[in-house]
């Protein structure tokens, strides 16, 4: 079995899913010229098998925290599989919280429980604690959304 091959196509296999997920979540499903299930199953296995590196997780969370196309069934599927390979930066952190709440250029209300439900558990793997604490009277404020409870 040679390493070099196989190995190499699956490096080049999740930056080619997330920039095809990426394309394909701002089009409608009648514009798509195929199916989603392709790239977030590379992306599903690549983060079970080892984690999701720091540029993958950060490019998936963008995705995840804007408006999209993507069904809810995707959508929940995707935020399931956000394994972080290390520590969880700053800016995948704030982008989660800046995603809560309502607005147009907002995820679903079932999109933002799971994305704060995410945090939660990957609170002990963030880069910085302490950043969450900074957001207190954001995270206050939104208790007032049944969906986030």
């Amino acid at each position: 079995m040679d390493p070099s091959g196989a190995s190499g196509q699956g490096r080049d296999a999740l930056p080619n899913a997330l920039d095809d997920l990426k394309q394909d979540s701002q089009k409608r499903a009648k514009e798509r010229k195929s199916a989603l299930s392709g790239p977030i199953d590379v992306i599903c296995n690549a983060a079970y098998d080892g984690g999701l590196p720091d540029a993958a997780l950060e490019t998936l969370v963008d995705i995840l925290t804007q408006s999209n196309e993507l069904d809810q069934a995707s959508i929940a599927k995707l935020i399931r599989h956000l394994y972080p390979a290390r520590r969880v930066r700053d800016e995948a952190v704030v982008k989660v919280i800046g995603c809560l709440g309502q607005g147009k250029g907002k995820p679903a209300p079932q999109a933002q429980a799971a994305m704060l439900k995410w945090l939660i558990m990957v609170f002990d793997v963030l880069e910085n604690r302490a950043i969450v604490s900074k957001f207190y009277g954001v995270l206050f404020g939104l208790l007032d959304m049944l969906s986030l409870r």
